[in-house]
């Protein structure tokens, strides 16, 4: 995506920066400011003067200065995660803020929303935005289940607070999640466990489809979730949020806290949060026992501005008790992600190294929450207790040259390991349901790209070896350890047909090497209620992804189509057995060839030129199957999706009609602000108190519903 940048005139402020002379009678003055969307000034940025090749750069205060004799330049703007434009700047104008974009990192064809944070990697053309306000219009019953408003973009649920997002018929380990530019991870153990995904202290989501994928990880052809961290305030000072939420289905509520401050040359900000729900509701007034959940939540963020660069960090902790749906367990889960960063310059070259790391951490009781062992001295039985932890690092680096011309190359790593912990006073009650290991992994990519006034072209390529390691000595390894290589690459491009009418096409191959739980469970998956058995022989996945897309941009409506296929050698499902393993029902790990194929068109009202109305539909198709024809679990059904809304002055409101074999729902919202500091939303889901089961219900083989007709309001003070 290539979105552009804003030039308007301000008042001559002082600062100071390089400076350029031009030898003339009579000389102009050009004075400048580059900054970010949100006002944080931007030291480092480069400025070429395309006329003599003459290069300015930024100070600490993001201002530039020069002179020449021409009555106007066009400059070349850059900087390390924002997207580059040529601009003309006219003579003797006060100062003028140039105002950056974050760059939105697409390899061309297969964006669905968008706007991400900084990674380094180029950027070609515009996508829609979906921003936290926009989320927090869809009526929901959370921003993570809002994303699935999306074309292609599906929940695979558990109960009321448990959800996995889905994209094109993919999830779990082919789905990558990104907070802060770095990758989350917490879904080593099953399909059952979901993902750690922060809600609060998020301004932005882009999801990412298909090959667009690439540059983000071997494994993440699925696509990719980036959840874009709420940028520093604009101006100097500090403001604070107290939001509060609840929930007629669970009778349930949320209270969230924020505050920020921004100084000269550094801006940081605390969010904590609680939430509570009970059982949740079915249509039919019942509820559905042991279905409650809690979750509690802090985050940290921070950043130094200096002439060199920008430092930037990110800490979150989270954790949540949930009921076990008809079992009468609980299961807790712990997050703890911290990750830190440098935006800065290298040469000509914009250059950002991160490192990040995660403790996730998961205990399953078989006993309900609040019981336990009556003597006080007595161990404490677990069913499940293990932990995963990830260091990641991240250098990446990116840099344009005249005619279109630009380039992205970095060098990534991990190491992870995943334990069963041994704690004291600990008992656990089953085997480990995988054993003690681990996986470390190197990576090189460089993505090329070239944009012209009507086209404009990208190549990528990608290398990965991955060492897969377990405490025991594994036969068909010959030792304790494999070693995988992968390779992937990406080509396609873009096409104006006419000023309004847009062609992509584009074409993958990536390459993963099976998961741990794939690999090596053999146990008891207490929350699952089965028996789980890995094959360590199952070979990589390599999946070819080819689409083509059509977009049309109109005076009055915008149209968007997508048809891809998606053929993977490989494929590593679960499934089930006729033989039975301690009681339990065993399913094994298993590879098969697979077919995606699928397609999304959308539709939608030109908001710019139709005054308050807003519309939308959409619909979305996948069919998959294996090597044998028959279709495969656990894939979302054809769907449609209408919405009607309207806008006056600082309020909204909207109703959506969802269709599919599933059921037919409806859904509406309406919200405003009060007095310029008071947001309040109030949203219905399932307004028709329609009950049904999805197909991407993980409760289905046990007949339970998904909840009723439920009542979300939600106040946010700003402060």
């Amino acid at each position: 995506m290539a979105i552009g940048l804003s030039v308007f005139p301000i008042d001559c402020i002082e600062a100071q920066g390089p400076m350029s002379h031009e030898a003339s009678v009579a000389m102009h003055v050009y004075r400048g400011v580059v900054q970010s969307s949100a006002g944080l000034p931007i030291p480092q940025a480069h400025v070429r003067v395309q006329a003599s090749s003459k290069l300015l750069v930024t100070n600490e205060l993001g201002a530039f200065e020069m002179q020449s004799a021409l009555d106007s330049v066009d400059v070349e703007v850059s900087a390390t995660g924002f997207v580059p434009k040529t601009i003309r700047l006219a003579a003797d104008l006060p100062k003028v803020f140039i105002g950056l974009e974050e760059a939105i990192h697409d390899l061309a064809a297969a964006e669905v929303s968008s706007q991400m944070g900084a990674t380094g990697r180029p950027s070609q053309k515009q996508v829609e935005r979906l921003t936290v306000g926009a989320l927090d219009q869809i009526p929901a019953t959370s921003r993570i289940e809002a994303l699935a408003s999306l074309p292609g973009v599906d929940m695979v649920t558990a109960g009321f607070g448990s959800m996995r997002p889905m994209i094109r018929g993919l999830s779990g380990l082919r789905v990558a999640t990104l907070f802060n530019g770095a990758r989350v991870e917490s879904q080593a153990w099953g399909e059952y466990h979901g993902i750690y995904i922060p809600e609060e202290g998020v301004r932005a989501v882009e999801v990412i489809r298909g090959p667009a994928s690439l540059a983000y990880g071997s494994d993440a052809y699925g696509g990719v979730l980036n959840f874009v961290p709420v940028a520093p305030l604009s101006e100097q000072g500090r403001q604070s949020r107290l939001a509060l939420n609840a929930y007629s289905a669970t009778g349930g509520w949320q209270v969230t806290g924020a505050t920020e401050k921004r100084s000269k040359s550094a801006f940081h900000a605390f969010r904590g949060g609680f939430k509570q729900h009970g059982d949740y509701a079915l249509p039919s007034g019942n509820t559905v026992e042991n279905s409650a959940y809690q979750q509690f939540f802090a985050q940290g963020s921070y950043g130094y501005i200096r002439n060199w660069g920008i430092v930037e960090g990110a800490y979150s902790s989270a954790y949540s008790n949930a009921d076990i749906i008809g079992h009468e367990g609980w299961q807790q889960s712990g997050d703890h992600f911290l990750t830190t960063s440098v935006r800065t310059q290298w040469g000509e070259w914009n250059l950002i190294p991160r490192i990040s790391y995660q403790l996730n951490h998961r205990k399953e009781f078989e006993h309900h929450h609040g019981d336990g062992a009556i003597e006080v001295e007595a161990p404490e039985e677990l069913a499940l207790d293990i932990s995963l932890r990830t260091l990641r690092w991240d250098v990446s680096m990116d840099r344009t040259w005249g005619g279109g011309w630009s380039v992205a190359a970095g060098i990534q790593g991990f190491k992870m390991s995943s334990e069963f912990d041994e704690e004291v006073g600990v008992e656990l009650i089953h085997e480990a349901l995988i054993p003690n290991a681990g996986a470390d992994e190197n990576s090189l990519y460089a993505v090329w790209s070239k944009k012209a006034e009507q086209w404009g072209i990208q190549a990528a390529g990608r290398t990965d070896v991955r060492t897969t390691h377990s405490s025991e000595w594994i036969d068909a390894w010959n030792g304790q350890q494999r070693t995988d290589a992968l390779h992937g690459f990406s080509a396609g491009g873009h096409w104006s047909l006419s000023d309004r009418l847009t062609w992509n096409a584009h074409v993958a191959q990536s390459q993963r090497v099976p998961g741990l739980s794939e690999l090596l469970s053999s146990g008891i998956h207490h929350c699952a209620f089965r028996f789980e058995q890995g094959d360590v022989e199952l070979q990589k996945e390599t999946s070819f992804n080819v689409e083509t897309n059509l977009r049309w941009h109109g005076r009055l409506l915008n149209f968007e189509g997508s048809l891809y296929q998606n053929a993977i050698e490989n494929y590593v499902l679960i499934a089930p057995t006729w033989q039975v393993e301690q009681g339990y029902t065993l399913f094994q790990w298993q590879a098969t060839d697979a077919l995606f194929r699928g397609g999304e068109v959308a539709a939608s009202l030109n908001e710019t030129n139709v005054e308050h109305w807003m519309a939308q539909v959409a619909w979305s198709w996948v069919e998959a199957s294996d090597s044998d024809g028959q279709a495969l679990p656990l894939i979302p059904p054809m769907s449609t999706r209408a919405m009607l809304g309207y806008r006056w002055g600082s309020w909204h409101s909207r109703a959506i009609l969802q269709h599919s074999v599933d059921a037919t729902l409806v859904h509406c919202s309406i919200g405003g602000t009060l007095a310029n500091q008071l947001d309040l939303t109030c949203s219905v889901h399932n307004l028709l108190n329609v009950e049904y089961i999805p197909t991407l219900s993980m409760l289905r083989n046990l007949g339970i519903a998904e909840p009723g007709r439920n009542v979300r309001l939600q106040l946010a003070w700003t402060f």
